[in-house]
């Protein structure tokens, strides 16, 4: 007996949506340290300095206030390694052809051409020297990331968005069951406050409040085994989630042993994200369980987890998840001229982030819902743990400036490179998240007059064309078999073996999901960085 349980897969696609979705955070944050590649965990001193290193807070005068962003873009392409398998029940006319490459085209509603600012507003004062040596700062910025996927296929006559139930005769996203659609905002609203404890040494602190708002599109597997991938038998799953307070701490020292040298340390912690919404599904043509139809109802009242409410046509979901915690220390040389103004400065940056932990490289998404079958509850909907295979990433940031008197003004030129190495594990690389390693390259420039300031830059940053190795293909071996093995023996879930993403099955409880990657392949990818900022201080 064949059971098709398209509707009941359904509920769990949550897996997709990344609350730090770009994967690896992109050096900097705002227009002055985004221009610096990064490094500015010493030389922070404006509104900046309140995701940089709030240590940096202390070097501000009476009150300042910044308005500062990263326009970002990102640019990625990826070619599935196979070919479309052969279906037994039905001839599709582009079964055995070659996976084409699909390519990352989102519509966003607060950007333009693909490129979306990433803000950092604050405001820090001084109290009117009420406490001396002491600055107190509130604001919010956001991760320097790109959460924002939408897939289409390339084709002769254009890049070709992914229509569930749509032509059975056009060949089907071949990135569908990694990811169809996603976007996520993170904002960290936030206080913080820095102490000048020696003329030479400043520490600071800050607590961040912070939501996260994810919404993704995802395609399901219906069929528990359907390995041939049959798009009649898929299912396309819709998910709308918030969580409203996303605690986040961090703090950081400043420290000029020399007036020619500065020593800097930041350190955040890890955000928790435990989102709940609501989810919605459609299914395929071939949908059910011997003919019979197959509904999605609510838990019963009193078991729920998520949250109460949960009707047929929309069920209660929550997924847990986490942004990695994170530490920088830089040193910084400044060049101090004979009239004892700084000329300009050098920074080298190193930096850590967390992304092995359990919470951030795998979601857990829990569904307030079981399988209704003329009525009547027939299964429940398992728990599920979705693995994204990372690992911890450290970089290295150079940076510097130059000062350019002008009068009573300054016109400072700015640049930086950039390495972080690879989150993704041999074999994890995949499109709803940039697990690549990255080469950052930025200039920038400001005019400083008495009373404020303007800065601009550019950047990119390059990836190259990494790739997961080998193919498991189901038209290259016996389709009675399961693995990547041809031998009918699955490599254990969490081995070494199993690389790369399955497709979601939520009737299967974790240990046994089925494997069947579908991320083998190449990739291309870079980002395209514009910075401007604007500060002012009475």
């Amino acid at each position: 007996m064949k059971l098709r349980w398209v509707a009941a897969v359904s509920l769990v696609g949550l897996a997709a949506p990344q609350a730090h979705a770009g994967g690896l955070f992109v050096p900097g944050s705002g227009a002055v340290s985004t221009s610096r590649a990064g490094a500015a965990v010493a030389s922070a001193d404006d509104g900046e300095a309140l995701s940089v290193n709030p240590a940096g807070l202390a070097k501000t005068k009476g009150t300042t206030i910044t308005l500062s962003m990263a326009i970002i873009k990102y640019a990625m392409e990826f070619t599935r390694r196979g070919t479309y398998d052969d279906i037994s029940t039905e001839a599709l006319p582009y079964e055995g052809q070659a996976f084409p490459t699909v390519e990352n085209d989102p519509d966003l509603a607060l950007g333009f051409g693909g490129f979306q600012p990433v803000p950092v507003i604050a405001v820090v004062s001084d109290l009117g020297g009420l406490v001396p040596d002491l600055r107190v700062a509130a604001g919010l910025y956001a991760p320097n990331a790109y959460p924002f996927r939408d897939l289409c296929t390339q084709t002769p006559s254009g890049c070709r968005k992914y229509a569930f139930n749509g032509d059975f005769n056009e060949a089907p996203n071949p990135a569908r069951y990694d990811i169809v659609k996603q976007e996520a905002a993170v904002l960290l609203p936030s206080i913080a406050a820095s102490y000048r404890i020696l003329p030479e040494l400043d520490v600071g602190a800050r607590f961040s409040f912070g939501n996260a708002h994810l919404k993704s599109t995802v395609t399901l597997w219906g069929n528990p085994a359907n390995t041939v991938e049959f798009v009649k038998e898929d299912a396309i799953f819709s998910v709308d989630a918030r969580d409203n307070f996303v605690p986040v701490f961090g703090g950081g020292v400043a420290y000029r042993p020399t007036p020619n040298l500065e020593i800097g340390a930041q350190y955040t912690s890890e955000a928790s994200i435990s989102a709940k919404g609501d989810a919605t599904n459609e299914v395929g043509p071939n949908v059910g369980l011997n003919g019979m139809p197959i509904t999605i109802g609510p838990i019963e009242p009193g078991n729920e987890r998520c949250a109460t409410g949960g009707t047929v046509q929309v069920q209660k979901v929550c997924v847990e998840l986490s942004l990695p915690q994170h530490a920088s220390l830089g040193g910084r040389y400044k060049f101090i001229g004979a009239d004892g103004k700084q000329k300009g400065d050098v920074e080298l940056n190193v930096a850590w982030e967390n992304w092995s932990a359990e919470r951030v490289s795998t979601y857990r998404v829990v569904a307030d819902a079981q399988v209704y079958l003329n009525g009547t509850p027939n299964l429940a909907i398992k728990d599920t743990e979705i693995a994204h295979g990372l690992e911890d990433t450290f970089s290295a940031r150079l940076g510097g400036s130059y000062d350019l008197a002008m009068g009573d003004d300054t016109l400072t030129f700015r640049g930086g490179l950039a390495y972080d190495t690879r989150a993704a594990k041999e074999g994890w690389l995949r499109a709803d998240l940039d697990g690549a390693a990255r080469t950052t390259i930025t200039a920038g420039a400001g005019y400083k007059a008495k009373r404020w300031k303007v800065d601009a830059g550019f950047g990119v940053i390059l990836e190259g064309s990494p790739s997961n190795p080998g193919t498991c293909n189901v038209v290259e071996k016996d389709k009675t078999k399961l693995g990547c093995n041809a031998d009918g023996v699955e490599n254990p879930v969490g081995s070494d073996g199993r690389q790369g993403p399955d497709p979601i099955n939520p009737i299967l409880v974790p240990a046994a999901q089925i494997e069947s990657p579908v991320s083998r392949g190449s990739y291309s990818s870079y980002y395209l960085l514009f910075m401007l900022g604007a500060s002012t201080w009475f």
